[in-house]
């Protein structure tokens, strides 16, 4: 454990601030997204802001998240849960640095972050192999092979996706509280005691910092995909596990202060979303807050100021989101769309033929 300590201390003290190194992208921003190109064939796909391909690389099976590193320019896919493989990308050159495995009794969710200068890599594990599922953080060594070094405890179940934030040493992590076993694929085991969390841990010591919890009644919306806003508050979506008829808030924002909101839909729009968010990504500007509900066909944009549903996009099974600049959004579908969304208005959708997009897209 003294190895990962040892490396986020000495990173700490040569971080970049993050909005510094957030602007470091290189002289052409470039998009990334696991696709399928066929039965049981998927790849790493790369992209320009237009939409048009750059260049792919081939991936063992089917990917989820992508964990960025603008500073080496480096990509981590993983592996949809439960999935058993990441590989890091050189994304200059679309060639594979390494390929990482969780240990025995270990499995990805799907998601990671590279602390704020690269040295390491953490990612959301479910430790399945003894007895008692747990969710941790694995700690990767980026600077030696990307070998592990060390794991702590998110607190919770379902680990999904990770954040850091601003101060370069706190991680975000939302843990969906479902219970899961390889042995049962992804069927959820314990719906009727979910206890979903969003929990802050300090990287370099694995502390927990604190914790939110939603209320008792709503413990079966499970909190999964979080994003950053321009004032620093958290907004999360979810996805809920219980009785169909109820459409409770599936978007909820967590302030610096830690006072949560949960922000309703209004009557007429709840059921597009179908009870279900899968991806949820700030505007670069800060200003706007995209969700997606890839099984509701809908992307939902808030505006970070009032705390409100701004307007709607249709998107058949849409569910990548990412922003290119200022007020802008591009959204992916698993039919191969791309469509630009600029200042609440859709563009022309540009196809992308025999692929299928999977849930989320990077910017690097």
């Amino acid at each position: 454990m003294s190895g990962w300590r040892d490396l986020a201390s000495r990173s700490l003290s040569t971080i970049l601030p993050w909005r510094q190194a957030d602007g470091a992208t290189g002289s052409r921003e470039i998009f990334l997204s696991s696709v399928r190109v066929g039965p049981r064939q998927h790849v790493l796909l790369l992209l320009d802001s237009a939409g048009n391909e750059i260049g792919r690389m081939p991936l063992a099976g089917r990917g989820h998240d992508i964990a960025i590193d603008r500073i080496h320019r480096r990509a981590a896919v993983f592996a949809r849960r439960p999935g058993y493989f990441a590989v890091v990308v050189d994304v200059d050159s679309c060639t594979p640095l390494a390929t990482m495995t969780p240990p025995e009794g270990h499995h990805y969710f799907g998601h990671g972050v590279f602390s704020a200068d690269g040295a390491l890599l953490y990612a959301t594990e479910n430790d399945f192999g003894t007895g008692s599922p747990r969710g941790v953080i694995g700690v990767y060594d980026a600077t030696a092979g990307f070998a592990r070094i060390g794991e702590f405890e998110t607190h919770g179940l379902d680990a999904h996706e990770i954040l850091l934030a601003e101060d370069g040493r706190t991680l975000v992590i939302a843990n969906g509280g479902i219970e899961t076993h390889p042995e049962y694929g992804r069927q959820k085991l314990n719906l009727a005691d979910m206890r979903p969390s969003i929990v802050r841990i300090d990287s370099r010591t694995g502390d927990r910092l604190d914790e939110t919890v939603l209320p008792a009644e709503l413990n079966r919306l499970s909190m999964r995909h979080m994003t950053f806003d321009g004032q620093g508050d958290i907004w999360f979506g979810c996805q809920w596990e219980g009785e169909k008829s109820r459409k409770p808030p599936l978007v909820g924002r967590l302030g610096r202060d830690g006072d949560v909101r949960l922000i309703p839909f209004p009557d007429e729009i709840a059921p597009l979303a179908r009870n279900y968010i899968g991806s949820v990504v700030a505007s670069r500007d800060g200003r706007t807050v995209a969700t997606s509900s890839p099984i509701g066909g809908m992307i939902f944009l808030f505006d970070v100021e009032t705390a409100a549903l701004r307007t709607t996009v249709p998107l058949r099974d849409g569910c990548g989101l990412a922003s290119p600049a200022g007020d802008r959004f591009l959204a992916t579908s698993g039919d191969g769309r791309i469509l630009p969304i600029e200042h609440d208005r859709p563009g022309r959708v540009l196809r992308h033929e025999a692929v299928e997009f999977d849930n989320h897209m990077r910017r690097l």
